[in-house]
């Protein structure tokens, strides 16, 4: 039977490889390039929910870096959360509705600091409708 420790061991790896990944997709140009890089970043996302999962049940193994990356880990997983439900509707022809979703964040968010992400992510799907 496995431990935590190696369960977490084995997924940090699993996000590094998934990120090599990306920068792979990226660097090889196989298209499409923006889904493959979104799909390979939902996948490191859910990896990422079941380490937190661990965090939460042993504090002890989570890297000190990520401490120092986010002061607000919740706010991060909400912005992340809307933008890419946002770039989905935009790639299903649905710009209305990503600039909507975006807009909806930016009035509720508390956090300024993803709340000025989300609106200049809003902006520039804005300008790009003109």
């Amino acid at each position: 039977m496995g431990s935590l420790d190696e369960l977490e061991l084995t997924l940090r790896v699993a996000t590094k490889l998934l990120d090599s990944a990306a920068s792979s997709v990226r660097d090889l140009g196989l298209a499409p390039v923006r889904d493959h890089i979104r799909s390979i970043g939902e996948a490191i996302a859910k990896v990422f929910e079941i380490r937190e999962a661990i965090y939460r049940t042993r504090p002890d193994l989570r890297p000190a870096v990520l401490d120092s990356q986010s002061g607000d880990p919740d706010a991060d997983r909400r912005l992340t959360h809307a933008l890419g439900e946002a770039y989905r509707r935009c790639d299903a022809g649905d710009r209305t509705a990503a600039v909507e979703l975006l807009r909806a964040f930016v009035s509720s968010e508390p956090s300024e600091m993803h709340k000025g992400i989300a609106q200049h992510e809003l902006d520039r799907l804005q300008r790009s409708d003109d």
